[in-house]
């Protein structure tokens, strides 16, 4: 597919927000799905605390591996609520470009120190610091739901199904900001949904600009990957303003935002969205 081709399908999809609002979701059932997404995970989340009062304290292992579950679970139940709302239900795992893959990985590292830093503008509080550091513990089952299941079935309900039916119903701009801005909410929290919102901005205009999820997938896995390593550092080393120096800080937020925006502008200009590879139908 030439750059022709890319651009035509991108006007085909402009034009489609000149039509009434057919495809699911709108604005209205995003909302409505946000609703549905706490019902579930409430849900989930009460039979799993159930179960974890049954698990000896010393038996931390089983209680990472009943959250990995439960998480995963809740996130299936979502997809699936969506699912049966869209007629012809598909995910668009297109092919990509091989020099995206370590394009978007740099991009994803550029981003991760402004991610920080609209973090740092909402300071979390210490008993919220500590409740996290008991929900999530240093062992194989965290580590792969949040480098591996959160990556791969965030994008597929964010932008595999919801950005890709906003984008049918309203221009993409506004598409891709609904899908952050429903993104940022299901973390449940402000210090989390804040930098999630401008991440989400990011991996839905990879999706807009390729039409697959695989990008998305790629950049969320890079971003969390990251937060991963940091959580195994001394607590000191984990917050990059105390551990580079005010100097060294801005010189490297400065480089990032640089870097982030360089790699932007490559993947508009060079990224062309590949024929159409696989599509994962319910």
């Amino acid at each position: 597919m030439n750059p022709n081709d890319t651009e035509t399908l991108q006007t085909d999809l402009e034009n489609d927000a000149t039509n009434s609002a057919v495809a699911y979701p709108n604005i209205k059932s995003v909302v409505i799905l946000f609703f549905m997404s706490i019902l579930f995970m409430i849900v989930i989340g009460v039979v799993a605390g159930i179960i974890a009062i049954g698990i000896h304290n010393s038996a931390q292992i089983y209680k990472s591996l009943l959250n990995f579950v439960a998480y995963i679970m809740s996130i299936l139940l979502i997809i699936n609520y969506a699912s049966k709302r869209v007629s012809n239900f598909s995910v668009n795992f297109n092919k990509i470009q091989g020099w995206l893959v370590p394009v978007i990985i740099i991009g994803a590292l550029g981003l991760i120190m402004p991610l920080s830093q609209i973090g740092n503008w909402l300071p979390m509080p210490e008993s919220v610091k500590k409740f996290f550091e008991l929900a999530f513990k240093k062992d194989v089952f965290s580590i792969v739901m949040l480098v591996i299941a959160a990556p791969l079935l965030e994008e597929i309900l964010c932008r595999g199904v919801i950005l890709k039916g906003l984008l049918k119903n309203y221009p993409p701009r506004k598409a891709i900001i609904i899908s952050a801005i429903f993104f940022a909410a299901i973390h449940l929290n402000p210090w989390q949904a804040f930098p999630a919102f401008f991440g989400g901005l990011f991996m839905g205009w990879l999706y807009y600009k390729t039409q697959s999820v695989i990008p998305g997938i790629i950049a969320h896995t890079t971003i969390n990957a990251t937060g991963a390593l940091l959580m195994f550092a001394p607590a000191k080393q984990q917050d990059l303003l105390t551990l580079l120096g005010t100097p060294f800080y801005i010189l490297a937020l400065m480089v990032s935002v640089i870097a982030f925006v360089g790699i932007c502008l490559i993947i508009q200009k060079k990224a062309i969205i590949m024929p159409i590879s696989v599509r994962f139908k319910y």
